[in-house]
């Protein structure tokens, strides 16, 4: 393919060129949820690829892209196929990652270190810069940690496994095989895995180090090294005051290759895409329903009197959702932040893997969330929904829902904040 489309540049440019400049566009689903936020970044093009941009951030509309394919019809003459997407965020090739950080992770350290559970993701397809934008994003995690202008004393812990297939490994103890436990609350534990004090930057930076050179890789048509495995980095950030803790997941998830990718390696290779696609397809269930769960979440009390369920997340179907249960437990009583970065190559050779991360990149997103994250307009039918339960009845339902007694009125309402 990627002969028909160095033959054919000029076709291609010129097509490009013709396009309308402010095409019709997309209907709006929403304003993004704060606690769930799906993002692209367009990785710059490097010098020596021979073949034009494929992906172009639309200028008439914020976080919209644009990706136009050259077509090989079968009448002869080449013709323009062009698809756009939508995010929550938008990052284009000259964006730096100090200002993703700034703009959309920077938000999550001090959200656990007042308790929350924050959490990261980065996908793509091998070669998108994706490790590329977790190595520099935990460096800056790390800087913030330990520059010491966060308020409250806080222990640092550090603990990196590596999750390949439903196999789990410790990248901190010579990856050494760990256990995937689920103990008395249904909480997954990770059994065998070291928990390393963090006491500066320097110690931070050392473990990421080790983690990195333990890292499960393997060769693909695209990469020579690609990550064959999820790397989750936990960040568990104790209060030295009441001993309550807050967690940071730092996840760069394996590299998203497609079969021809992964087909000239083996039956190994291929196994492992399937294991990957499997666990990712599962991933985009439990953050959908998460976030589904959440926009529904006023109707909770009205449905479980009913005898009706809460929306099922299927957790269990994966390792890697297994570990992060706590994340997308609709009943959890901890507060989440959710951030996923979608990491492409712009260039026509990869317009593919581009159109399938952005995909998945749509896919993460719930239309009408606004109806869960506005506060001064709520629709009437939540109002309603709202005044229908009593302060004792609300106060019943968060005590059948939570694994603690809540001491106070005002811890009620933090609760159900």
């Amino acid at each position: 393919m990627e002969h028909f489309y160095l033959e054919n540049i000029s076709k291609y440019q010129s097509l490009v060129d013709a396009l309308d400049p402010c095409p019709k566009p997309r209907i709006s689903q929403g304003m993004p949820d704060p606690n769930m936020v799906v993002s692209v970044r367009i990785r710059p093009r490097s010098e020596d690829e021979p073949l034009p941009s494929a992906t172009f951030p639309r200028s008439s509309q914020e976080n919209v892209v644009d990706i136009h394919d050259l077509y090989n019809h079968p009448r002869g003459t080449p013709i323009l196929r062009s698809n756009d997407y939508q995010v929550d965020r938008l990052f284009n090739s000259n964006s730096t990652t100090e200002e993703i950080y700034e703009n959309l992770v920077g938000d999550l350290v001090p959200f656990a270190w007042n308790g929350g559970i924050g959490t990261l993701f980065a996908y793509g397809q091998t070669g998108s810069g994706k490790t590329f934008t977790v190595s520099r994003l935990e460096e800056l995690v790390a800087e913030t940690l330990m520059k010491g202008n966060l308020k409250g004393e806080r222990d640092i812990y550090m603990t990196i496994i590596d999750l390949a297939g439903n196999a789990a490994f410790d990248l901190l103890s010579n990856r050494g095989p760990i256990s995937l436990l689920d103990d008395s609350e249904g909480i997954t534990q990770m059994v065998g895995a070291v928990e390393h004090p963090v006491l500066d930057m320097e110690d931070m930076r050392a473990l990421i180090e080790q983690a990195t050179s333990f890292r499960r890789t393997a060769p693909t048509l695209k990469n020579p090294a690609s990550s064959r495995s999820h790397a989750i980095c936990r960040i568990r950030i104790r209060n030295r005051a009441d001993g309550s803790d807050g967690l940071l997941y730092l996840i760069d998830l394996a590299g998203s290759e497609g079969a021809r990718d992964v087909a000239a390696h083996g039956a190994d290779r291929m196994r492992e895409a399937r294991q990957i696609n499997i666990s990712l397809s599962v991933l985009k269930d439990c953050i959908r329903g998460k976030a589904q769960a959440q926009a529904d979440s006023a109707t909770w009390p009205k449905r479980e009197k009913l005898g009706q369920k809460l929306p099922h997340i299927p957790f269990r179907q994966s390792a890697l959702t297994r570990v992060l249960k706590h994340v997308f437990d609709p009943a959890g009583a901890r507060a989440c932040k959710t951030v996923v970065i979608a990491c492409v190559n712009p260039s026509l050779a990869d317009v593919g893997p581009t159109k399938n991360t952005l995909r998945f990149a749509e896919m993460l997103r719930v239309p009408g969330r606004e109806s869960a994250t506005t506060t001064n307009e709520t629709s009437p039918d939540a109002k309603s929904a709202a005044i229908q339960w009593t302060n004792t009845e609300l106060k019943e339902w968060i005590r059948a829902n939570v694994s603690f007694e809540p001491h106070s009125d005002a811890h009620y309402i933090t609760i159900l904040n």
